[in-house]
């Protein structure tokens, strides 16, 4: 008469069993979670870290602007210029909004973003006679390092400082390797000291977080990319 109990306690075993296995696994993820927040400063700067690369500064032949909404770096690289790091300024041409054309057939006078910044430069005291603007539309920062490899390439430039914001350092040393790793010209990155960008805070706030997080997803693409031989 006792043998249906069996079963019972083997399901009461089998229930026990199961009962342990989640408790230790509870444990087990609230250690980890504790360890992880109480590290969260360090691994999170070590991230940070990985978005920026600032090489020492030297003359070079020319001061190369990447394109972007934010005009840090057209400052940082007037000032380049006027500190004597380099004779002329290069700019690339970015898209236009597809909305300039209809506005300009109403008779509005719309102008070029390129010719803000080098409204913007003049201001700061850079001659436009020292600016040179590439004529080929890019929209990537691949893009953007292949046409000045390209320029530098017909005038046997030996260096170049590519500025650019804090944030964007990282990836724009990745795609400016890739396309004059087999040239002699010498590439210094350098970023915007009006970046706002700071490696070991920069999940303090809200849009740096975002937008971060935004730049460790491309730069991570075009390192998987170059790694597979293709081009982001």
């Amino acid at each position: 008469m006792r043998e249906p109990d069996i079963p019972r306690r083997g399901l009461v075993r089998r229930a026990r069993g199961c009962l342990v296995v989640l408790a230790v696994s509870l444990a087990t993820v609230a250690v980890v979670g504790v360890v992880l927040y109480e590290l969260r400063a360090p691994i999170l700067s070590w991230v940070g870290g990985l978005l920026y690369h600032a090489d020492p500064l030297v003359p070079a032949d020319a001061i190369m602007v990447l394109a972007g909404d934010s005009m840090d770096r057209d400052l940082e690289a007037a000032d380049l210029f006027a500190q004597g790091y380099g004779p002329t300024i290069l700019l690339t041409r970015t898209p236009e909004s597809p909305v300039f054309p209809t506005l300009r057939s109403r008779g509005l006078d719309v102008i070029s973003n390129i010719e803000i910044r080098l409204n913007y430069l003049e201001a700061l005291g850079v001659p436009r006679a020292d600016v040179t603007v590439l004529q080929r539309t890019v929209e990537t920062t691949q893009e953007e390092a292949s046409l000045v490899a390209e320029w530098a390439e017909s005038r046997q430039i030996e260096r170049i400082i590519v500025v650019t914001s804090a944030f964007h350092t990282a990836r724009t040393r990745c795609a400016f390797d890739q396309m004059f790793r087999d040239m002699s010209t010498e590439i210094l990155v350098h970023p915007s000291g009006e970046s706002t960008f700071d490696p070991d805070t920069w999940w303090h706030t809200r849009s740096e977080f975002r937008n971060s997080l935004f730049e460790l997803e491309k730069y991570a693409y075009y390192r998987l990319t170059y790694l597979l031989g293709r081009s982001p």
